[in-house]
């Protein structure tokens, strides 16, 4: 599994440079058509994986040049994650069907969060360089993974009850809100200790906040977002977590 780790990372890559040469739509042309929903982020948020992706190449180079414990555990979690997101990029400029990306979404889902519960089961961060860059990547990677999840589910929704972005805003808004704010609990009681997954959801989040105060301009939405992002950074500041600690089916 840690000689795949570098196709994988190349793919995700390159496979959002191919509506460049006309193939496909591209996912932000996409996702702005008509009027821009209340839970989407503006696209400098989507920035973040930059990042992400600089991390999973990072990892996919030492797996190539080294063996260690870490890499075993968390090789094969990161392919299922990275061809996940390949294939829920290609369907997402493919295709553009939302019920099929959101289950798409959830194999990401199931990849990161199986891979953050692995590291959390050896300790987590070790005070090497190495184990931060595999902590960061791996929370970061549930984190936006879980983001992702929350902001399509409001399109489906829609879809269903054949509702524009623009009609019923808050009941778009909670859709996205409510499966981030579960999706948090979960993390942090069942599948880790990671700080990394609340910087990325905080990131999100955020986004949601900018898109509603300064491209939408539904303040309300705004505020409310940001009061659910503050509980959720709140309450894993008060409270901590237990990760995996508490036994997880995953």
């Amino acid at each position: 599994m840690q000689k795949l780790l570098l196709p994988v990372a190349l793919l995700q890559v390159l496979v959002p440079l191919l509506p460049v040469f006309g193939i496909g739509q591209s996912i932000g042309a996409r996702a702005t058509q008509g009027n821009i929903p209340p839970e989407l982020p503006p696209g400098v948020f989507f920035a973040i994986w930059s990042i992400i992706f600089g991390l999973y190449i990072w990892l996919a180079i030492i797996a190539l040049i080294g063996k260690s414990y870490t890499l075993r555990q968390v090789a094969g979690p990161l392919v299922i994650a990275g061809m996940g997101n390949v294939i829920w990029m290609l369907s997402r400029q493919m295709l553009g069907i939302e019920w099929l990306e959101l289950l798409i979404l959830l194999i990401v889902v199931y990849g990161s969060w199986l891979a953050a519960y692995r590291v959390d089961r050896i300790g987590g961060w070790d005070g090497t360089f190495f184990r931060l860059g595999v902590c960061a990547l791996v929370g970061l990677l549930a984190g936006w993974a879980s983001v992702a999840v929350s902001i399509s589910i409001p399109g489906i929704v829609r879809d269903v009850s054949s509702l524009n972005p623009t009609d019923s805003v808050w009941i778009s808004l909670w859709c996205a809100l409510v499966p981030a704010t579960l999706m948090a609990w979960a993390f942090a009681s069942r599948i880790s200790h990671s700080g990394w997954y609340f910087v990325a959801l905080g990131w999100g989040l955020l986004g949601i906040v900018d898109n509603n105060l300064t491209r939408t301009g539904t303040h309300g939405l705004g505020i409310a977002a940001a009061c659910v992002g503050l509980y959720i950074i709140w309450r894993r500041i008060r409270f901590g977590a237990s990760g995996s600690a508490t036994p997880a089916t995953i």
